[in-house]
């Protein structure tokens, strides 16, 4: 029987190194997506756990502009895990070995695709760190900036941690002495992952690694070969002094004439036209990151509304792709150039950019929704209770006998959806959750609910009525915080409902009674008959199912 870790069904070893070891994996929805497994004497660090947490909490706010997003992560007994977006297509390293560099509006693409990466990365509050070509993959829709923010949790307060987790030939001058890092670091990281794919070189060649390093700080890079108005781009983010480099934003100024990140992937996926040419093979689906050796094996062929509050009856009872290694240090590609079917020229670029707008806060089209109860959530006091954000939490307060239920500002996706929220009932007794399928004016929605006392249910409810009970309540094992993960599919005229309790399968039903359709989804919580409750909600998240 297959491995499962953080509810996801481990299919086959790619790849392992000295952080741990990445599997292709079939999400609880029948998905796939990468799994990179951190190496138990990591995971059992609490100062390694605590950055875990805060690094994986900020490379989940990254936008997924021209990147591989991280879906989830967790610690998992000894092990930590982290779950990224599969991303279909051959890393730039051994697409520019095999098939040679690129030039003209191929490169400018390329360029614009990496530097819109890097302005979502650092807009987060993330630094990549180890940007590289074997970390770019090139998808049917353009590049895509993978492992942003992984390397910085080992500690690397030394220059031997620096050159393990770092690559060589790509990292700055201050990162070659150890200094701490800026943006500006990824920024040169750019320059000469361009210079590399435009020339088929290493910008400052091949060779010991001390060698290497010598010369990233001590000379300039060769540059000869690239089309002069990108090679003035890359000379300036290759400046020694990071203050001299301009930032990833400064980058898309550059290069596309000032436009916003929105702007900036349209441009990339409106020049970005093919899949992969015939005779440059990909990889496995899923790529190791940074220091892992692959493992041969086959390869695999805005409404937002508030829920209303609601008297209960008296009988009321959890997606890409990782790299593979980098080419050797000064490998150099065939001399003859090809054409490159994954990217168009650049000829409409001017005319994109002048219908540049502004990256909405919310789009029915940007999924995983992941919340940050911010003012788009419900806040205020009812006869039912009370609903306030809590730092960054999402706090609801429900007086005896009542029952509280909040939407998302999201409308669900056709097809099938996916919901979770962490959450811990930290006053009184009760119950909460998720629920999907829902609408606010007629009090229709499919809850999931766990109890205080360990007990999962899901209930079918509408205003008026007593609900029905499709499954439970039954005994799981909860815990102080529990994650709590529902599906909500159609298929065959009914809707199969499925519940995850911290990444065990504890429910399943379905309900071809007049089964509800898509539209809202959100969060719930009942208290006792006798006494309130107060539930604590610290993440949640929206998105279609399969994905």
């Amino acid at each position: 029987m297959n491995e499962v870790i953080g509810g996801y069904t481990l299919r086959r070893l790619l790849g392992r190194g000295g952080m741990g070891e990445v599997h292709l994996a079939s999400t609880p929805t029948g998905g796939l997506a990468a799994l990179k497994v951190i190496h138990p004497a990591l995971a059992r660090d609490p100062a390694f756990r605590r950055r875990f947490e805060r690094e994986v909490a900020a490379a989940r706010r990254v936008a997924r502009f021209c990147t591989a997003p991280v879906l989830d992560a967790g610690i998992d007994g000894d092990v930590a895990y982290l779950v990224t977006e599969y991303v279909k297509g051959p890393d730039l390293a051994r697409a520019v070995n095999e098939q040679g560099p690129l030039s003209g509006g191929n490169l400018e693409a390329l360029a614009v695709g990496i530097a819109t990466a890097l302005s979502a990365i650092h807009g987060a509050g993330v630094i990549h760190r180890d940007l590289k070509p074997s970390n770019v993959l090139l998808s049917p829709l353009g590049p895509r900036v993978i492992d942003f923010g992984i390397a910085q949790l080992v500690e690397h307060d030394s220059l031997a941690s620096q050159a393990i987790l770092g690559t060589p030939a790509f990292m700055a001058p201050e990162q070659v002495r150890g200094e701490p890092l800026t943006p500006a670091a990824d920024v040169f990281a750019w320059g000469g992952v361009i210079a590399f794919a435009g020339t088929g070189r290493l910008p400052f060649g091949g060779g010991a690694p001390a060698e290497v390093l010598y010369r990233i700080t001590r000379e300039e890079p060769r540059l000869d070969g690239l089309d002069e108005g990108i090679r003035q781009v890359v000379e300036r983010a290759l400046a020694k002094d990071p203050r001299l480099r301009p930032t990833a934003q400064r980058l898309l100024a550059d290069l596309v004439g000032g436009t916003r990140l929105a702007a900036a992937t349209e441009v990339v996926e409106r020049t970005w036209t093919g899949g992969t040419p015939a005779d440059v093979r990909p990889g496995p689906d899923v790529r190791p990151g940074p220091g892992l050796r692959p493992v041969p094996g086959p390869r695999p062929g805005p409404d937002p509304r508030p829920g209303p509050d609601l008297r209960p009856a008296p009988d009321m009872p959890p997606p890409s792709g990782m790299p593979s290694p980098p080419a050797p240090p000064g490998a150099v590609a065939k001399p003859k150039r090809r054409r490159w079917p994954w990217v168009a020229g650049a000829v409409g670029l001017a005319v994109v950019v002048t219908a540049a707008v502004t990256v909405p806060a919310l789009s029915r089209e940007s999924w995983p929704y992941e919340a940050g109860f911010g003012d788009s959530w419900a806040i205020g006091a009812s006869e039912g209770g009370s609903a306030r954000q809590a730092g960054s939490g999402y706090e609801l307060t429900v007086k005896p006998g009542w029952r509280l239920w909040k939407s998302a500002p999201m409308q669900e996706p056709e097809g099938g959806v996916v919901v979770s929220a962490k959450a811990a009932l930290e006053e009184g007794s009760g119950e909460y959750g998720v629920w999907c399928h829902g609408s606010a004016r007629s009090g229709e929605r499919y809850e999931f609910g766990v109890s205080g006392s360990g007990k999962v249910t899901i209930v079918k409810r509408r205003t008026g009525t007593p609900g029905t009970t499709l499954y439970g309540p039954a005994d799981a094992r909860g815990a102080a915080v529990n994650r709590v993960v529902a599906e909500c599919g159609e298929s065959g005229g009914k809707v199969t409902l499925r519940m995850w309790l911290n990444e065990r399968l504890v429910a399943q039903a379905s309900d071809s009674d007049a089964p509800y359709g898509p539209g809202e989804a959100g969060v719930h919580a009942a208290s006792g008959a006798t006494g309130s409750a107060r539930v604590r909600f610290d993440s949640f998240a929206l998105r279609p199912a399969g994905t």
